[in-house]
């Protein structure tokens, strides 16, 4: 049986969101033509709570796939999914891609199993969908998922994994940390496609972050379980092209010079009749003395070129590295605010419910849950 994997579409990201529509369902209707079922590995949506003409474009997009694949004779609903960091919502609350499932647009299989058979084969696939980053090696063993015998098993998740990072973060997973009993471990979340190794990934199907572990083709996976083999299916798509200039002591007009000439040289690079391609060029480094970062003006070359200005930043060192650090664990905002939530509750005596229940609410400014934290407050100071 032929497996497509497609992950990473960030449908709806307001950036680029003519390339996230238009490369996502070129990847799916392409998977939807070539094999005999569809595995989505999460961060679907850019967000938990997109566009409802995001919604209606992906609901649009699922229908044709689903046509395609019955007309190829493979019936029921043969797409499966798991949510991403991206597009997740705290338990209790209903995130997109649970809501196409309950449209039977896909089939949900976050801590589950579902089996698909077709032609004589057994596909049993098992997975569970983003959870934080330092939540993920304790709620692995926790899952009700298992492989199912006789089947060829696939285990999905959306994670970081410590043989991916650059950063030697060790609250991320590692590969021992997977359950074991599968016959092949496919994950999404990390942009770059990793075709080698205990887990699979072909990256995502749309640039979001501009950073140097985005360049390179983007598209899809096909797999072979019967001979046990994968293909990288590139997509067209924009290619992003990334440079870092550094320099010392430099003069603004020399570095001016430096950016537009590699912005030249780069777009130049873009193959003939292919998308304009995406242009990031870091400048770092210091200014020649007598010379300040207000002194550098660096030149507009055009919406599909990015300049990122560090010289002279020493006084930025530490909201760099947070930046930095922040992208590394690849965390949205929102995110970030369910984590700081969680950690600021720990070892307290709240009982409002789940931390990441509560963040959910208040973000939503839901009045009667409101209501009741201001009661609770107000009662807890009166004792």
């Amino acid at each position: 049986m032929k497996v497509a994997f497609v992950t990473d579409t960030h449908f709806g990201y307001r950036r680029f969101e003519e390339d996230a529509c238009k490369q996502g369902r070129e990847a799916i209707l392409s998977a939807a033509r070539e094999a005999d079922l569809i595995i989505l590995g999460g961060d679907n949506f850019d967000i938990p709570l997109p566009r409802m003409e995001t919604l209606a474009e992906v609901a649009g997009l699922l229908r044709e796939a689903l046509a395609i694949l019955h007309s190829r004779g493979i019936p029921g609903t043969p797409i499966y999914a798991i949510q991403g960091n991206h597009d997740r919502r705290a338990k209790g609350f209903v995130h997109p891609t649970a809501l196409l499932a309950h449209a039977g647009l896909l089939q949900d299989f976050h801590n589950g199993t579902v089996l698909h058979e077709h032609g004589g084969g057994r596909v049993a696939i098992s997975g569970m969908g983003s959870v934080p980053e330092d939540m993920a090696r304790s709620a692995l063993p926790q899952i009700a998922c298992k492989p199912v015998p006789g089947a060829f098993n696939i285990f999905v998740l959306h994670q970081s994994f410590q043989e991916f990072d650059v950063s030697g973060n060790d609250t991320y997973i590692t590969f021992d940390d997977l359950p074991g009993g599968y016959d092949l471990y496919l994950c999404g979340h990390v942009h770059q496609p990793c075709l080698s190794g205990k887990v699979l990934n072909p990256g995502s199907t749309v640039v979001t972050q501009m950073r140097k572990d985005e360049a390179g083709p983007r598209g899809w996976l096909l797999y072979d379980t019967a001979a046990r083999k994968h293909e990288f299916k590139p997509i067209a798509s924009r290619q992003l092209f990334h440079s870092i200039l550094t320099f010392d002591a430099a003069k603004p007009d020399e570095i001016r010079a430096k950016v537009e000439a590699e912005a030249r040289r780069l777009l130049a690079q873009a193959p003939a009749g292919a998308p304009p391609p995406l242009v990031k060029i870091v400048v770092k480094g210091t200014l020649a003395p007598g010379f300040a970062a207000a002194d550098l003006s660096l030149p507009q070359l055009g919406g599909n070129i990015f300049i990122d200005n560090g010289m002279n930043s020493e006084s930025l060192k530490e909201r760099i590295a947070q930046i930095k650090l922040s992208r590394e664990k690849k965390l949205s905002a929102r995110q970030q605010g369910m984590d700081i939530l969680r950690k600021k509750l720990e070892g307290t005596g709240f009982s409002l419910g789940e931390p990441e229940e509560v963040f959910e609410k208040l973000l939503e400014g839901n009045g009667k849950f409101l209501a009741e934290v201001k009661e609770k407050i107000e009662k807890d100071a009166a004792k």
